[in-house]
Order: structure tokens, then C-alpha cells, then sequence
């Protein structure tokens, strides 16, 4: 059947390109029907199918002459960040309840790059550079540009579901200077040195505020402190206390404020139930809505 399937994609693609009217809306729709089914069928053989099968749908629709102009942000279950000449498009696949995988794509008016999660990575990630072949996957949900040295970059902020006891979110930056895409640049000035990217590992059970700050002109996230007791079976983990630390942008880099008073956030800083928010909010951290 998958076989099938995916025959049927590609064939679709190939015959759209002969001349017809590409069925953007058919493939969009194959896009939402499966990308759901990998996230949240309750088998992971049945998740893991569904997931090849979107993948697949994927590619042929952005692979079809005038894809890139179609939008694909009413698809449930994939985010898509806008540059100015590309977008990008990330999903999550559900190994299990303790495993999650990540994939991309970077789609420009021409060409569509694969981006390939290859976490975990045990030490140094936020002092390496990667490439879409060696992803540090999760999903983008804002992009924005800046400058350095009259160079533009884009800086992406993203979320990954470790685990059912963990999250992150990470502070990206996208580089176009070679022509490929590269992640990672050490525009991030802290005292214990350069980094290239801002990585913010936490406890389920807490809320972690990330986001850029136009009245301060840098990027906000809450401060983390360890504390016992928080995970289901008395772990120490990492939760917010309250407090926000930032990034501020200052002749190109952006640079480390260990406390920032001036932003004001609406969500607690932790929760006090002891359960998997998750199946509560959809990959973004949205309610999910019954």
C-alpha cells in the first residue's frame, strides 16, 4: 500500500509537471490527514507509516512548479516560518512517549533542502555549527532577520519535545553567506564565551517564556534553576523561577543580561499538577482544542 502510494505521489507530480493543473489542495489535505496520524495515533507503527506517507506528500507538493507561492499554514500538525525569499517547514514524529524526531525542509522559488535531525548531541551544541544534513531538529515557530557586518541572518526560535519529564526550546541562527544553509553562528556573546546558538532545556511541568522583545530589542526567556522534587519520582529538574534573563542586540552580536525587568509575562513560571502537558497543547504549545 505505501508503495502504491507513493508511486501515486510521484506519478501525480510527473504528470502535473507534463502540462496540467497541479491538485494543491488534494495533496494539502493528504499533508493535515497524516501529519495528525504520526503525532497522535496510538500505535508507532501506525504513527511511523503515516509519517512516510506525509513526508512523501510533502515533497511531491513542494517539488511542483508554483508550490512555493501556495501556503501551507491552515496544515495542522507542521509550522512554517517565512524568510523573505524561502520558508521553512518543520514537523515532529512520536517515537514514543520518551522519544521524538524531528524533520524540515527549506524551500526557496527553485530548490527544496532537506533538513535531517541527528540529536542527540552529547556536548557542545551551542558552540557548533551544523548543516541540514546534521539538523539540531525541533519546530520553528518565529523567524526574524538582523545584520552583521552589513551581512543579513535569520534568527529562528524553536521547540523540541525531549521527553515526558523534559522540553527545549533553542535560539537559532540561520546563515546564507556560503549559499547553503548553515545553523549556528557565534553571534551569541556570553561571559563564558561565544556561543552559536542559545540551547534552554526544562521540566514539562514548568512554562518557559522565549520570545523576542521589541522594547528591549533582544531576545527574553526565563531563567532556569534546578530544583528537587519536581519530576514524578522526586527528580532535581530545571524550572523557571520567575526571574528573565535576555540577549541583547548591540552592533551585530547579541549580548548576555543576566537579568532583564522591564518585560512582563502573563504565564506562571510552573504549574503545580505533576502530569504530561503535552497531550494538552498541540507541538507549539497551543491548546488543543476538543
Amino acid at each position: 500500500m505505501i508503495r502504491l502510494f507513493l508511486a501515486f505521489v510521484f506519478g501525480f507530480g510527473v504528470f502535473c509537471a507534463a502540462g496540467q493543473t497541479p491538485d494543491f489542495d488534494r495533496l494539502k489535505e493528504e499533508i493535515a490527514y497524516h501529519a495528525d496520524i504520526s503525532l497522535n495515533a496510538v500505535k508507532s507503527e501506525h504513527r511511523q507509516r503515516a509519517h512516510d506517507l506525509m513526508v512523501a506528500s510533502l515533497d511531491s507538493f513542494l517539488n511542483m512548479p508554483g508550490s512555493f507561492q501556495v501556503p501551507l499554514d491552515s496544515i495542522p500538525w507542521i509550522s512554517t516560518v517565512k524568510g523573505d525569499d524561502f520558508r521553512i517547514i518543520t514537523w515532529q514524529l512520536r517515537i514514543s512517549d520518551d522519544e521524538y524526531k524531528y524533520g524540515g525542509r527549506i524551500q526557496g522559488e527553485n530548490r527544496v533542502v532537506k533538513l535531517t535531525d541527528s540529536r542527540p548531541f552529547v556536548n557542545g551544541a551551542n558552540r557548533t555549527t551544523f548543516s541540514p544534513a546534521s539538523w539540531y531538529g525541533c519546530i520553528y515557530y518565529q523567524i526574524f532577520p538582523f545584520e552583521r557586518d552589513h551581512v543579513k541572518y535569520y534568527m529562528l526560535l524553536g521547540f523540541n519535545a525531549e521527553n515526558s519529564l523534559l522540553n527545549t526550546k533553542v535560539v537559532d541562527v540561520l546563515d546564507f553567506t556560503t549559499g547553503q544553509p548553515v545553523f549556528g553562528a557565534p553571534v551569541f556573546i556570553h561571559p563564558e564565551g561565544p556561543q552559536t546558538r542559545v540551547i534552554l532545556t526544562y521540566a514539562d511541568v514548568s512554562a518557559l517564556y522565549l520570545a523576542f522583545d521589541d522594547e528591549v530589542h533582544g531576545i527574553v526567556h526565563s531563567h532556569l534553576a534546578n530544583m528537587p522534587g519536581v519530576g514524578p519520582q522526586g527528580e532535581v529538574l530545571p524550572v523557571s523561577d520567575g526571574s528573565l534573563e535576555a540577549w541583547l542586540f548591540k552592533k551585530g552580536d547579541w549580548i548576555y543580561e543576566e537579568e532583564i525587568y522591564d518585560v512582563k509575562v502573563k504565564d506562571p513560571p510552573m504549574t503545580d499538577e505533576r502530569k504530561d502537558r503535552k497531550e494538552d497543547k498541540d507541538i507549539l504549545g497551543r491548546p488543543i482544542k476538543g
